[in-house]
């Protein structure tokens, strides 16, 4: 082959390698780049969003306001409170008067909280009463208040406040503060007991009296017979005389 071809088929090489070898390096550089199938770009996900959401918000102390104990049949106010402040103060000193306070641990919470108080309908009923809410930034300052009736008395009446915490994202983070007290019974209580179960008292004691009637003439029927056995019989001398 000449010489001038053999140049020129080598300059033609060349050229052919360097341009391949720039069209691998261009392909794996976007495949580097992009994300591979399935694979989430950083910062993006539901749990970033609320995880994100979730910062804006701050721990506060819960804290019960409830008297030691209840009386049954008794509708009583007890109130929650979350953070601290001089106007809350105020309102537990004036709604919540002679209650005692009973720490409920930390909760995290943001501008708007909403409260439910949840018991057995058995053993209670409950009726919203008034919320207040003196929040400034993150000078937290909430109160919730509800009026509580037990129905019968408990060493431990269970009481369940759940509380639901808006996400600016539109997420809600929930809490549930648990409270445990007694339910005293009182003397109206027990006459009203008395009074509602007359029926069934007097069914017993109309039972008790009879069975002692029966047991009182079966003894008196046991006493005569054996009376009339240990009488003597007459002599026949007696007899004649």
């Amino acid at each position: 082959m000449h010489i001038g071809t053999r140049a020129l088929l080598a300059v033609a090489t060349a050229v052919a390698v360097a341009t391949l070898a720039g069209c691998g390096g261009e392909t794996n550089g976007d495949s580097m780049q992009q994300p591979s199938p399935g694979q989430v770009a950083p910062g993006t996900g539901t749990f970033k969003d609320i995880d994100t959401a979730a910062r804006e918000l701050v721990t506060r102390q819960a804290y019960w306001q409830a008297p030691a104990v209840l009386d049954v049949e008794q509708t009583q106010r007890i109130g929650l409170a979350v953070g601290a402040g001089e106007r809350l103060t105020q309102k537990i000193n004036t709604i919540l008067e002679g209650t005692k306070t009973t720490g409920a641990g930390p909760v995290e919470v943001g501008p708007t909280v909403k409260a439910t108080l949840r018991g057995n309908t058995e053993d209670v009923e409950i009726t919203p009463s008034e919320s207040v809410n003196a929040t400034t930034g993150s000078d937290v300052q909430m109160l919730w208040t509800w009026l509580v009736h037990p129905k019968h008395p408990t060493d431990e009446l269970l009481l369940t406040a759940f509380l639901e915490v808006p996400l600016s994202n539109g997420h809600v983070i929930t809490h549930e503060v648990v409270l445990s007290v007694q339910v005293r019974r009182t003397m109206a209580y027990t006459v009203w007991q008395v009074i509602t179960h007359w029926g069934t008292w007097s069914a017993v004691v109309t039972s008790i009296v009879g069975v002692a009637s029966w047991l009182l003439r079966r003894r008196r029927k046991k006493q005569g017979g054996a009376q009339q056995e240990e009488a003597p019989e007459p002599s026949v001398a007696n007899v004649a005389a």
